[in-house]
């Protein structure tokens, strides 16, 4: 029986195609990855549509020449973003160890070189979305959201091991979510 998940994947069309190639080009030039974004909250049980595939990398000019080299093309106007030539399915690539907005989190650094779709842990993506919004306030507010569903789909315990600097919202999310 096909999930929401399969639904909505079948719909956008040629994720888990263009996922597919995209880990055997990083397995080939051994470049580690974490799966992170709107991909990784839908394989933690949150069916939400995405239209792109987040990758954290810990060197994008090198996984960006590697995946044009393997059937992908450069987005104009962008120095993060592939698309695959064949499913039309876009391809950001995130710097591990860095930051792309104020919240209080670097991305973390992928170390593992593996031939599946390496998905971010459950904490570190609660983590990296907390961080976000709490960077990015109002116009970040679906993070919020994906942290609230994930918390409601997998029954997450108030005491989940997400990072220091954003435990505290964590903690506050979980309890209003849980007083009754």
């Amino acid at each position: 029986m096909k999930t929401l998940k399969d639904f909505i994947r079948e719909l956008a069309g040629g994720f888990d195609k263009t996922l597919q190639k995209v880990v055997k080009t990083f397995k080939l030039f051994n470049i580690p990855h974490y799966i992170c974004g709107g991909f990784a909250i839908q394989e933690y049980g949150y069916a939400r549509f995405t239209i792109d595939i987040d990758i954290i990398v810990p060197d994008v000019p090198f996984a960006l020449e590697k995946l044009m080299m393997n059937g992908f093309k450069k987005n104009q106007g962008s120095n993060m973003t592939v698309k695959d030539r064949e499913t039309g399915i876009e391809i950001d690539l995130l710097p591990g160890g860095k930051k792309l907005d104020p919240g209080p989190l670097t991305l973390p650094i992928p170390t593992e070189v593996t031939d599946y779709p390496n998905v971010l842990t459950i904490e570190k993506l609660i983590s990296m979305k907390l961080s976000t919004y709490l960077g990015m306030g109002v116009s970040r507010l679906k993070d919020l959201a994906d942290v609230v569903e994930l918390i409601k789909i997998n029954n997450l315990p108030r005491m989940l091991a997400v990072e220091e600097p954003v435990k505290e919202l964590y903690q506050k999310t979980w309890d209003e979510l849980n007083t009754k």
